[in-house]
C-alpha cells in the first residue's frame, strides 16, 4: 500500500498550497457572481403594433395587458391636430394581439354612463375577470371624476363618481379626477390612483362600487389644504402631490406613483403605510420622475418598471431595495427612444408597453429578451 506524504514533505506542502489557492479563487469568483447582478433586457419591435394607415395616435391615456396576453390601448383623439383628409384620429380604446395585429375598439358615449369629455381619458386597467377599467381626470376644468368598468366588448357594467362632482379628498361617495386603477383580486376591491384633484388612494368594491376606505400619503389622512410646493430635499411631504398611478404586488402590497413628489410610497391592502422610495428627486423639471409603475413577470416581480417622464427614460429598479439597477430609451423620436412616457405595462412573457403623452403620441413594444449581467 502506498504510504501518504508526510506532513513536512514537498509533496504534501505543494496540494495544500494548491488546494488554498483553489479556495480562494472560487471564493473571489462567488464574490464576483454575487456583484454582477442580472436584469431584463429588452429590445424595440418597430413594426409594433399594425395600425390602420388611416388612423393617427394622440396622447396616451393609458395601457394594460390582458391574461391572454393581448394589449389595450387608450389615447386622446382630441389631441390630434393632423386633421387632414386622409387620416382621422383612432378610436379611443383599441385591443391588439400579441404580434400587434388589431382586434377590437370603440368609443363612448353611451346609455347609462358618462364618458369622459375631449382630452379627458386617463388610464386603463384589464381586471382579472377581463373587465376594462376607464378614468376620466377632468383636464376641462376639473370636471371628470368617473371611473368606467366595461366587459371585453365594450359593454357597460358600472360607474364609479359623477361628472362635476367637485373634489373632495375625504368624500366617500365622489371621485377628484382619477388618474388610474388597479383591482385586487384577494378581496376584489378596485384601488384608484385618485390624484389629480383628490390626494388619496380610494378604495372601492369592483362589483357594487361601493365605497370602502381611503388614505393619504404615509396612511394619514389626506389635506386638500395643505401646500404643493415640491421638495427636494429633506422629510418627504406629508401629503400626496398627484397621485398618477398605482400597482398591487403578487404579495398584496400596493405600489402609489406620487409623481410630483418624485416618489413611490408602498402601503398593505388596509392602508398600513411600508416604505417609500425617491426617484431621481433632485430633478427640476414639472413632469415629475414616477408617472407610471408595472412589474416585472418573474413570480417573485423582483424588478419594478418606472416611467421617468422627466428624463425620457424608463427605470428599472430592484423591487425590495428601490436600486436603480438600469434604463430602457432616452429622449428622441426613433424607435426605441421616447418623448414623455406617460403609460407603461408589461405581459405575462415580461413584455414591456410604453405609451408616449404629448409629443411623442405613440405606442412601443420592447420584447423581453432575458437576463444579462449589469453593465
Amino acid at each position: 500500500m502506498k504510504q501518504p506524504a508526510p506532513l513536512n514533505s514537498p509533496r504534501f506542502l505543494v496540494a495544500v498550497f494548491v488546494t488554498v489557492c483553489f479556495g480562494l479563487l472560487a471564493a473571489v469568483f462567488n464574490a464576483d457572481a454575487q456583484t454582477a447582478r442580472q436584469i431584463p433586457t429588452f429590445q424595440v419591435d418597430p413594426s409594433w403594433p399594425q395600425l390602420p394607415e388611416t388612423w393617427i395616435l394622440g396622447a396616451s391615456a393609458g395601457i394594460a395587458a390582458d391574461s391572454s396576453g393581448n394589449v389595450w390601448f387608450i389615447h386622446r383623439p382630441g389631441s390630434v391636430t393632423e386633421r387632414k383628409a386622409c387620416c382621422r384620429p383612432a378610436p379611443v380604446v383599441m385591443q391588439f394581439d400579441p404580434a400587434g395585429k388589431l382586434l377590437q375598439s370603440w368609443n363612448g358615449p353611451g346609455e347609462g354612463y358618462q364618458w369622459p369629455l375631449e382630452n379627458d381619458e386617463h388610464g386603463i386597467y384589464v381586471d382579472y375577470k377581463n373587465n376594462i377599467w376607464i378614468a376620466g381626470r377632468g383636464a376641462n376644468g376639473a370636471s371628470e371624476n368617473q371611473l368606467l368598468k366595461f366587459d371585453n366588448k365594450g359593454k357597460f357594467l358600472l360607474q364609479i363618481g359623477r361628472r362635476a362632482a367637485g373634489n373632495d379628498s375625504n368624500n366617500t361617495e365622489r371621485l377628484g379626477q382619477p388618474a388610474d386603477m388597479a383591482v385586487y383580486p384577494r378581496t376584489n376591491e378596485v384601488f384608484v390612483a385618485d390624484g389629480y384633484g383628490n390626494r388619496r388612494v380610494g378604495v372601492f368594491d369592483a362589483d357594487t362600487g361601493v365605497y370602502k376606505r381611503h388614505w393619504g400619503a404615509y396612511g394619514n389622512k389626506p389635506d386638500d389644504g395643505a401646500p404643493k410646493a415640491a421638495r427636494y430635499q429633506g422629510p418627504g411631504d406629508p401629503q400626496f402631490n398627484q397621485v398618477h398611478h398605482l400597482r398591487i404586488s403578487n404579495d398584496g402590497l400596493v405600489y402609489v406613483a406620487d409623481r410630483l413628489n418624485r416618489r413611490i410610497q408602498v402601503f398593505r391592502a388596509d392602508g398600513t403605510f411600508v416604505k417609500e422610495a425617491f426617484i431621481r428627486r433632485d430633478s427640476k423639471e414639472n413632469a415629475g420622475t414616477v408617472s407610471s409603475l408595472a412589474f416585472s413577470a418573474d413570480p417573485q416581480q423582483n424588478f419594478l418598471y418606472v416611467a421617468d417622464q422627466t428624463e425620457n427614460q424608463i427605470l428599472i429598479l430592484d423591487r425590495q431595495t428601490f436600486e436603480e439597477l438600469g434604463t430602457v430609451g432616452r429622449l428622441g423620436r426613433y424607435a426605441g427612444q421616447f418623448v414623455s412616457p406617460h403609460n407603461i405595462a408589461t405581459d405575462a412573457q415580461g413584455n414591456l408597453y410604453v405609451g408616449e403623452d404629448v409629443g411623442g403620441q405613440r405606442v412601443q413594444r420592447f420584447v423581453f429578451k432575458g437576463l444579462a449581467a449589469r453593465r
